[in-house]
């Protein structure tokens, strides 16, 4: 049992040996090319064993080559930048302070083309590990390995901590030129004209989340009596369910990555808040309204590549927006004739108008797929279309002068690009 326990701490001491300092994430191409550079000029691996290291550790690098780096270990520039990359590598420093600043070096780093460097130097009782390519002056990946003895070991050692990863397929000499000539994703011209069309749901609801409930209770505890009567008739909430999923169609377009327009429609259905106290709706079978917002929306945004196959667009949107409802009410089908209350029940305007303000975030992949998150406030009221007038009566009651709720969408879209 102590043999086993020995056996297990002494691989628990191995495993942890190995450290990676930094890992900028370098392209292992398949079939890939390893330069093995020691600046003293004497591995301490072997170049043909250390192949079959990769191949173990990483079986889709398919027939990598491995040689040692001569040219550089007996070049004077190289030598130098090997031994001051030897005295400074440590852990928790920046990758941009080990750039190769010597022309000549850097002239070496860049016509590396799709070839691998291994930078490999012996420090005390651990190998000092970087990774270098044509990409960057600096190396890609640093870290240590634990010396040892046995190369074959140590080739397995260092493959599995800094090989270990999906391999991508070596590129044509025409496909590296244009991956060089090509300007970075950050800095790439923004297309003209982007297009999208999308269906989402979402759900709305009059109580703000994180207040207090006497906010909004008087709204979404209202309850209608006799067809049209209830306490408070300034918020359409007070006659109709304040909560609701909806569906939505919308489509729009962005000038340059940064100002767009939208179209959309948005459809929910929100039960008569009926008091069921009330003998009156015993005749009543169902009472419902389609809720139909037609609106326009400014969006403001900036987006950001992040891989080659996502980017990322936060935005913010203003707009304004129609609501109009359509009834569905019926009786019973034993009621011969309805009361005079459903005869004169409430009616609502022919459209509400109001504004909308939120913030939300376009997350689009390979260039044509995306997902909508949006957040935000809503207005709905009523659209007088002209003055009262100082002789008129007494002012009929108003239905739904001052409505707002939140929401919250998920939207599915496909984009173009012009």
């Amino acid at each position: 049992m102590k043999k086993f326990l020995a056996i297990l701490l002494f691989v628990a001491i191995w495993a942890g040996a190995s450290e990676v300092y930094f890992d900028s994430r370098f392209t292992l191409w398949k079939d890939a090319t390893i330069l093995i550079w020691s600046p003293e000029g004497n591995s301490p691996i072997n170049t043909s064993d250390f192949c079959h290291s990769l191949r173990r550790n990483n079986t889709g690098i398919g027939e990598p080559k491995c040689r040692e780096l001569g040219e550089w270990e007996r070049d004077s520039i190289a030598l130098r930048y090997g031994t001051w990359l030897t005295n400074n590598i440590e852990n928790g420093l920046a990758s941009h302070y080990l750039r190769a600043r010597h022309p000549g070096m850097a002239a070496k780093i860049q016509t590396l083309e799709d070839n691998i460097v291994l930078f490999l130097a012996p420090q005390g009782k651990n190998i000092l590990v970087a990774i270098f390519d044509e990409t960057a002056l600096e190396p890609k990946a640093v870290g240590t390995v634990r010396a040892n003895n046995d190369k074959i070991a140590l080739g397995d050692d260092i493959a599995a901590t800094f090989f270990d990863k999906r391999t991508k397929r070596r590129l044509t000499k025409e496909e590296r030129l244009k991956q060089q000539t090509e300007p970075d994703d950050l800095y790439k011209e923004v297309p003209g004209l982007k297009i999208w069309a999308g269906v989402g749901i979402g759900y709305s609801q009059a109580h703000f989340p994180l207040t207090p409930d006497n906010w909004t209770s008087s709204h979404t505890r209202s309850r209608v009596k006799n067809y049209r009567i209830t306490k408070d008739s300034v918020s359409l909430w007070n006659f109709i369910e304040d909560s609701a999923p909806f569906l939505s169609l919308y489509a729009g377009l962005t000038w340059h990555g940064f100002i767009g327009l939208e179209i959309m429609y948005r459809y929910s259905s929100r039960d008569m808040k009926t008091d069921n106290s009330d003998t009156v709706y015993r005749e009543l079978d169902h009472w419902n309204f389609g809720q139909h917002d037609i609106g326009l929306n400014v969006l403001f945004s900036m987006t950001y590549p992040i891989t080659p196959w996502l980017t990322i667009t936060p935005l913010a949107f203003i707009g304004f927006q129609y609501t109009f409802y359509s009834e569905d009410i019926d009786v019973k089908s034993g009621v011969q004739k309805p009361s005079r209350a459903y005869q004169y029940r409430i009616q609502f305007e022919d459209a509400y108008k109001g504004a909308l303000i939120g913030i939300g975030g376009q997350f689009v992949f390979k260039k044509h797929y995306g997902l909508d998150l949006r957040a935000g406030v809503s207005s709905r009221g009523r659209d007088l279309y002209e003055a009262p007038s100082p002789d008129a009566g007494a002012a009929p009651t108003t239905i739904g002068k001052s409505t707002i709720d939140c929401f919250i969408s998920l939207g599915f879209e496909y984009h173009w690009t012009l």
